[in-house]
């Protein structure tokens, strides 16, 4: 049985009766294992609603996921946020800023 889900506050969707939101389950199930607390699940394409794993990465912490969206702002020559980003991609671009982030010292991503 699936189970019901809402959206909360900040725009994520979160189970029912519970505290857990779903990305971070989601990222568990691919994962195998309960994530750290350190670890935060990026949404490949922005959309906080998206929660296929194929759009998800997990960093080992906030300061790896800080550094995509810098880097991503820089990419659209707009300012560091987490909000108004466009939604297209360029072909072989998540693959570009995968590389940048393993040589910047992310530890693993989920692609």
């Amino acid at each position: 049985m699936k189970k019901k889900t809402y959206i909360d506050e900040r725009g994520y969707r979160r189970y029912s009766g519970s505290e857990k939101l779903v990305h971070r389950h989601q990222a568990e199930k691919m994962l195998g294992r309960k994530l750290r607390k350190s670890e935060v699940v990026h949404h490949k394409d922005r959309n906080k609603l998206n929660n296929n794993p194929n759009n998800l990465w997990v960093f080992p912490n906030q300061a790896a996921h800080d550094r995509v969206h810098k880097i991503d702002a820089r990419r659209h020559g707009k300012k560091i946020s987490y909000k108004g980003f466009d939604q297209k991609e360029e072909s072989g671009c998540l693959i570009t800023i995968c590389l940048l982030i393993g040589i910047l010292g992310v530890t693993f991503l989920l692609i």
